[in-house]
């Protein structure tokens, strides 16, 4: 179920930068093993958020610890 009530905004992780290699293409954009943010934090690559057909992401589906990298990259704080 997608939440209407809570942006998605609230779960987008901005200014990291790919660390390790590629593991993946999704629409185009190369997926990397990792990921750090803008405070040197890391994240780990572990999914592919759903969207609903309207495309919003279904940030209730996230578990504690992960965010999202857009365009609907999961990552979780390792």
């Amino acid at each position: 179920m997608v939440s209407r009530s809570i942006p998605h905004e609230y779960f987008i992780l901005s200014g990291i930068r790919a660390d390790g290699p590629v593991v993946a293409q999704v629409s185009g954009r190369a997926v990397a093993t990792s990921v750090f943010d803008a405070h040197g934090r890391r994240y780990r690559f572990v999914g592919v958020a759903k969207r609903d057909p309207a495309g919003r992401i279904d940030v209730l589906s996230l578990k504690p610890g992960e965010w999202i990298v857009s365009p609907n990259l999961i990552y979780e704080a390792a």
